[in-house]
């Protein structure tokens, strides 16, 4: 079936299309809020509640039943903004035939001249375009000023939809959840509010779920399957530490970096295994050049993360990207799994001669605390810089301490409470920055302005390039405290 063709009031409405087009009968939940009437719809959502599946059908939805309709899809991120649109590219594969998915541009094409284009919070990409539907997608970790950005395009077409979905995250007055609380209060044709704990899939298993409530921590489970605004009480880094740090730059791809010469960057690896992830995170420093102060800051470039996947694929990828960045050192984990790939990895790249060091570090106590107090410290003097990455800040959010009894702070996100590959790798590769030099070359004035116009502030106002370059030095890279350099450093 086209886009073209579907007529009747079998596939018109949206319970019809989903189940006679795209075959995915809607659960109840669902179906709730994709018949409301209200023009803001705003889910605050568990785990495996059927969330993702419902953005798309909502824009396939409107996107084929109506000739000539722009559909718009704000993700929290770009890997979040890939996803959604994949999602929406494969129920249109499967069912609906004459759509066109243009990667480049992140957009899915309908024959009947409808589009659902899909972008990452970002003002620029946000910006021009007169939307029938706009999907927010993990709304709760999107800056209030993209939501003012996004809003106005719905004024121009009317019948015009915003569905908002998320997990809980933000405080009471950010957009998220001021609007969910207000569809919960006062439901009405305009907006309305629906709260999804992971109970309400008609999936899930409910014995295991109460086995998870008895072990796990009530903010946790409270966060997590209940949906529910935890509190701050145990936290390592605040809400709000992180936000003030977040800002809308793009990710560096290391496949676009080949012949571009120096890229000074530190490496942080974390490894995993059966339901765990191998993550690797780069950590580099920007140019103070750039920047409206002058000052240095720390920034991630890149990250990833894979699961199920062999040991000797990700060395394998760990070397390329290594090899790509120019990296001059990795911090990897050598206690526990990490021990054999760590050693092999630092084979493979003395084979490669990519110049790239592996420095072995043993992740006990003392190093957390000495890593995650590194970059606690770097958020709260606004020397840190973080993208918009909500698998990354939920993980450096659910980090816990505990004051031990020999005097020392235990640093961890709660047994079986989620993962914490990414906040390790961000901890291991930030540990490689060496701050004391450039503070001294800061004092000294050694960084000369080079304004440039693109740029994008974090939540605390750091004015930082949309596309960010490191300082042109491999000198404030460093070995982790007290680990030894390799041969050749």
């Amino acid at each position: 079936m086209t886009a073209e063709t579907i007529s009747g009031p079998d596939v018109l409405d949206v319970e019809g299309f989903a189940a006679n087009v795209l075959h995915r009968r809607l659960w109840p939940h669902q179906l709730d809020v994709a018949t409301s009437p209200a023009r803001y719809r705003v889910v605050c959502a568990g785990r495996q509640v059927g969330k993702s599946v419902l953005l798309a059908v909502l824009a396939l939805h409107t996107a084929a039943t109506r000739r000539n309709a722009t559909v718009l899809l704000v993700s929290a991120g770009e890997e979040a903004a890939k996803r959604l649109l994949a999602e929406c590219a494969g129920l249109a594969r499967d069912r609906l035939s004459g759509s066109v998915l243009d990667e480049t541009r992140s957009t899915l094409a309908l024959s009947n001249g409808s589009t659902i284009r899909s972008v990452p919070a970002s003002e620029r990409q946000i910006r021009g375009w007169p939307v029938d539907l706009l999907i927010v997608d993990e709304a709760g970790f999107v800056a209030d000023g993209i939501w003012r950005a996004a809003e106005p395009a719905i004024i121009a077409r009317p019948g015009s939809r915003v569905v908002l979905c998320s997990s809980p995250w933000g405080g009471p007055e950010a957009f998220f959840p001021a609007l969910w609380q207000r569809g919960m209060d006062r439901p009405d044709e305009h907006v309305a509010g629906w709260h999804w704990p992971s109970s309400v899939s008609p999936r899930v298993d409910a014995a295991l779920l109460e086995q998870i409530r008895e072990r796990e921590p009530a903010d946790y489970f409270r966060r997590e399957f209940l949906a529910e605004w935890g509190d701050a009480a145990g936290v390592y880094f605040s809400e709000a530490e992180l936000m003030g740090a977040v800002a809308d730059y793009e990710l560096t791809d290391p496949a676009r970096l080949s012949g571009r010469g120096r890229f000074p960057a530190a490496g942080g690896l974390d490894w995993g295994v059966a339901v765990d992830a191998n993550a690797l995170v780069v950590a580099s420093v920007l140019d103070p050049a750039v920047a409206a102060d002058l000052r240095w800051r720390v920034w991630l470039p890149w990250m990833e993360v894979h699961y199920r996947t062999s040991w000797s694929w990700w060395i394998e990828r760990v070397v390329d990207v290594a090899e790509q960045f120019r990296m001059r050192v990795i911090a990897s984990e050598r206690n526990g799994v990490g021990a054999y790939p760590t050693e092999d990895l630092a084979e493979q790249l003395r084979r490669r001669r990519t110049g790239t060091h592996v420095a072995a570090v043993w992740t006990d106590v003392r190093r957390k605390q000495a890593g995650f107090a590194k970059i606690k410290t770097l958020l709260q003097s606004d020397r840190l810089v973080l993208p918009r990455h909500p698998e990354l800040l939920k993980q450096l959010r659910a980090l816990e301490f505990e004051q031990l009894a020999a005097g020392g702070v235990r640093i961890a996100v709660p047994e079986r409470a989620g993962h914490d590959d990414l906040a390790l790798a961000a901890m291991q590769a930030v540990s490689c920055v060496e701050t004391r030099r450039l503070r001294d070359a800061e004092e000294a004035g050694a960084f000369g302005p080079r304004p440039d116009p693109d740029t994008v502030r974090t939540g605390a106002g750091v004015v930082v390039p949309r596309r960010p370059v490191p300082i042109d030095s491999t000198g404030w890279l460093t070995y982790p405290a007290g680990e030894e350099a390799g041969d050749g450093w």
